[in-house]
């Protein structure tokens, strides 16, 4: 699975807006990074040039690993995101008991307003 990993990734991520590329190259390079030290890490044994790779490839892990840590919420995001749920879900209840289709899905509602 790790030699598909990095295809799989860049393949993912080809697409998008100009203001996403920096954003997804820093996931691709902190994938590599990772799947390289890994690959290092799997040899039955070292030198000093394959400890030198595989210092390298963490270094690089380090420097790009803050992308992972974007999706990470703090508690009080989440409780903030549980109540929104809670109050579009009530809203979506009261819609349907008084037959109103007030609500759509959100891709339908950005061609609507394009």
């Amino acid at each position: 699975m790790s030699r598909y990993l990095l295809g799989v990734v860049t393949q993912s991520l080809r697409e998008g807006s100009p203001t996403q590329h920096p954003i997804f190259n820093r996931a691709i390079q902190c994938t590599r990074a990772l799947l390289e030290f890994y690959m290092y890490a799997r040899y039955k044994s070292h030198n000093d040039a394959t400890l030198s790779y595989m210092e390298d490839a963490l270094c690089r892990y380090r420097t790009f690993k803050d992308f992972f840590l974007l999706g990470q919420a703090s508690k009080k995001e989440k409780a903030k995101a549980n109540t929104l749920k809670t109050e579009l879900v009530k809203k979506r209840k009261v819609d349907e008991e008084t037959n109103a289709e007030t609500w759509m899905p959100p891709k339908k509602q950005c061609e609507m307003n394009a």
